[in-house]
Parts: C-alpha cells; structure tokens; sequence
C-alpha cells in the first residue's frame, strides 16, 4: 500500500483522460461521421444496378469506373455471365460493380487491377464502402488485386 499526502491526487489522476476522436469514415464516438469523398450520385448509376436487380431484364452484371478522381461512372451494364463479366474486366484499372447470381442473389465486386497506379488503388480502398453502398441489396463481394485473381474468386459463386 502506498502512502500519500492528504490534498494530493492519486499516482493517475495527473494522466489526462482520453480526448474525443475526430471525424472520419470509422468513427465510433457517435459523433457525425464524414463520407469518403466518393461522387456517386450519377443517376445512370441507379438505372443500371436497377436493370441488373430486375429479374425480368436481361442486364445481370454491372462495372463502374472512376471518373476523375473522386466519381463513379457506368463502364458496362450488360447480359452474360463470368466470361462476359470478365472480357469487360481491364487490369489497367479500378472497378467496382455487381452481378445477379442464377439464384436471384446480388453481389459486389471490386478489381484493383494489377498495372492500376498505386495512388488510384490506394483511394479506391477508401472508396469501397462508398461505392458498395449505393449498390443495394447485395449479400455479398467478389474482390481481386489483379484481374487473374479475380477470375479466380468469381469462379467461387454460381453466376
């Protein structure tokens, strides 16, 4: 047990307490959380996804691509299956998107291309959330660092 002097705080009461967290895409203090940066507000976008999510349409994949460097615009929306998904597939870029699966399930994909500067592979990483986000209703992601993998993970879900 150790001794201290009347009036005088304990050993911890000098430490100052933790300060609040500031904004930012993660924040857990309930405070009010900031956006990526990531424009996706391109109408063309919601048709498309629409298309892609109506059974009745032919579209079952969809790719997005960076317009700039902080927007999204429609690439492709178009009927197929992997190979189709995939010839769309360019290793020199960043991709997000998302496909109907033969059971009616939704997917979001991402490809960070192999020969994509790694500045524009940084970013997309910060704008995944936001970019997955505006593609409702999916249950689940199919994601490659180059265009080789993923082929491979796409091979994984009955599309």
């Amino acid at each position: 047990r150790r001794w201290r002097r009347p009036g005088r705080p304990c050993c911890m009461a000098h430490v100052a307490s933790p300060s609040k967290v500031g904004g930012g895409l993660f924040r857990t203090d309930g405070g009010i959380r900031t956006t990526s940066g990531l424009d996706v507000s391109d109408p063309a976008i919601q048709e498309a996804w629409t298309k892609v999510r109506d059974d009745a349409a032919p579209e079952t994949w969809l790719l997005l691509e960076y317009e700039g460097k902080d927007a999204l615009k429609v690439r492709q929306c178009d009927a197929g299956g992997p190979a189709e998904l995939l010839e769309a597939v360019d290793d020199r870029q960043v991709l997000f998107g998302g496909f109907r699966t033969k059971a009616g399930k939704f997917y979001r994909v991402m490809c960070m291309g192999e020969e994509a500067a790694a500045m524009a592979r940084g970013r997309a990483a910060v704008h995944k959330n936001a970019a997955f986000n505006v593609l409702e209703g999916g249950c689940g992601e199919v994601c490659g660092n180059s265009k080789e993998e993923f082929a491979l993970n796409l091979s994984k879900v009955d599309f």
